[in-house]
């Protein structure tokens, strides 16, 4: 996936790392309720999703027998035997539910059509959040949900996001109520500047790219070790993959998702010949693919990911990609 680097682009991009930008961020969301309902979304999930009280989340991917990722949601628990399981693949995931679920008592339904989810995000999230709802969310710890209102209207309010700002937000609130917060948006973010971000590029590459995050382009089919998320697993309880990530963990690595850099400005112009796939090469020889292209636009640089044979090659190691120069370097850049 390659990204302009057009004007409206960097305008959005930037407001949301100088000030404060918000979109309609609204993911696949699954219901999951029932006295089973934990003991399921510990079998599924390798986070220890026990230890998220209720308002709280937890970030895990979900794995094969094989201990590769076939998905990454965030699991919040929403209240007494009920959690909502946010995502992406909402129909691969209810079918990976009900194929082991066996004897559990536990249901679980696609809700996405209940409800619609606008991201807040950048150093004055909080300023344009409290502009909007009715009772102020200074203090909200990180990855917590609580429960407000908007014009005595019910929404939910979280502190989280995709970008990489200390300060964000996401809002849900009914979908047949979503004009309300669109216009309570608009209205109180138009003294303060505040984008209203409309780029997907935005969304979902060019912020999160910079900040370290992942798309499932990014890590599908990998080990938790091979991505970076080894610190999410609970090893105290059993879930579907374990021996196999098991073994990952006591033989280490082979691979490793990495960044890298391109110094060619003209590498990544919209259109450019540069394409997920595409093989990494050091002294002729294939060390590893790319999963994704972006610019960063708050370091000024092309940047990518790649899945890299550490046997192969190492950060600060030079790579070129069908023809580019490129710095291999750990995620991340601001």
């Amino acid at each position: 996936m390659l990204v302009s680097t057009d004007s409206s682009v960097r305008q959005q991009h930037n407001s949301v790392r100088s000030n404060v930008g918000w979109y309609d961020f609204t993911h696949r969301l699954v219901e999951v309720k029932g006295p089973d309902a934990l003991a399921l979304l510990e079998k599924v999930c390798v986070a220890p999703i026990h230890k998220a009280s209720v308002g709280g989340s937890k970030y895990t991917t979900m794995l094969n027998q094989e201990g590769l990722i076939i998905d990454d949601t965030i699991v919040t628990h929403m209240g007494e035997n009920l959690y909502w399981v946010s995502g992406l693949y909402v129909r691969d995931q209810i079918s990976w539910f009900a194929a082991n679920k066996g004897n559990l008592n536990v249901e679980f339904r696609d809700i996405t059509a209940e409800w619609k989810m606008y991201s807040v995000q950048g150093p004055n999230a909080l300023s344009l959040v409290n502009l909007v709802v009715d009772v102020p969310v200074a203090g909200l710890r990180f990855f917590h949900m609580i429960d407000n209102a908007m014009d005595n209207v019910p929404v939910k309010v979280a502190r989280a996001g995709y970008t990489g700002e200390k300060c964000g937000y996401e809002i849900y609130i009914a979908a047949d109520k979503e004009e309300l917060l669109v216009e309570k948006l608009k209205s109180a973010g138009e003294d303060m500047g505040a984008c209203h971000v409309t780029e997907l590029d935005v969304m979902v590459m060019t912020l999160a790219a910079e900040a370290g995050f992942v798309l499932m382009m990014d890590i599908y089919k990998a080990s938790p070790y091979e991505v970076g998320f080894e610190k999410t697993i609970d090893w105290e309880k059993d879930f579907i993959g374990k021996e196999a990530v098991a073994k990952v963990r006591e033989e280490g690595a082979k691979r490793k998702l990495l960044s890298f850099t391109v110094a060619d400005d003209e590498a990544l112009i919209y259109g450019g010949p540069l394409t997920k796939g595409n093989p990494l090469l050091k002294e002729g020889e294939v060390v590893g693919r790319a999963t994704k292209y972006t610019y960063g636009f708050t370091c000024n640089k092309n940047i990518g990911y790649a899945m890299v044979d550490m046997d192969k090659a190492a950060v600060g190691d030079i790579v070129t990609i069908n023809g580019y120069e490129a710095i291999l370097t750990e995620r991340g850049f601001i």
